[in-house]
């Protein structure tokens, strides 16, 4: 069977999701092994959460449902997912 020429959507989604936690890892060892104050911790370390906080929650009376969402944006994250974009690109 011929793969379709573009690949999967599922594929790119994968590389990308793993460039975003390769990159947070990156940042945070660099965080980790630098100061632990200063503009390079805050750069890598620290970043934007947006989502729900604290989780929604529907009681139903005979079962409960949950809704929780969180993302923690860092610029090395970002960094990772571009990198990933990249590669992707050139293969």
């Amino acid at each position: 069977m011929a793969e379709k020429k573009g690949g999967s959507i599922w594929f790119y989604l994968v590389i990308l999701i793993v460039g975003a936690v390769i990159g947070s890892v990156i940042g945070e060892l660099i965080g980790q092994l630098g100061p632990k104050e200063g503009i390079i911790h805050d750069i890598l370390v620290k970043g934007v959460n947006p989502g729900l906080n604290p989780a929604s929650m529907v009681d139903l009376k005979f079962c409960t449902l949950t809704f929780g969402f969180t993302l923690k944006l860092t610029l090395s994250s970002v960094l990772g997912v571009v990198i990933a974009g990249l590669i992707i690109k050139k293969v």
